[in-house]
């Protein structure tokens, strides 16, 4: 139930065209991840503001690794390929390596597969 509810909520957030090539994808993710449509951070502390854990599996995240995780999701459902793809253009949009906990996070969201 949680997942299918999890791939309704990322399928609403918004759609990019499937046509679009991989730079464009790339720029759409780099322009809308800080302060866009694909900063899943203002959204998560909306949605749970009085909740200190969220869980997805078994795992407990804090918010901040929550919101990697959904980019980490967004960012497989709108072509990005490989995981080190992810984490490199999760680096240049921010300017900063991610953590331990965080990179687990992405690799989460990543590899989640949607039915």
């Amino acid at each position: 139930m949680k997942k299918i509810l999890f791939f309704l909520f990322i399928s609403s957030v918004f759609t990019f065209s499937q046509k679009a090539d991989k730079e464009d994808i790339k720029k759409t993710i780099k322009t809308e991840s800080i302060g866009g449509r694909m900063d899943f951070s203002k959204m998560v502390e909306e949605k749970y503001s009085s909740a200190p854990l969220i869980g997805f599996g078994n795992t407990l995240y804090n918010k901040k690794d929550f919101a990697i995780l959904l980019w980490g999701a967004k960012v497989k459902n709108l072509g990005i390929e490989s995981m080190d793809e992810a984490l490199k253009l999760w680096g240049e949009i921010h300017n900063k390596k991610l953590t331990t906990p965080e990179s687990k996070a992405l690799k989460v969201g990543f590899k989640t597969k949607f039915e």
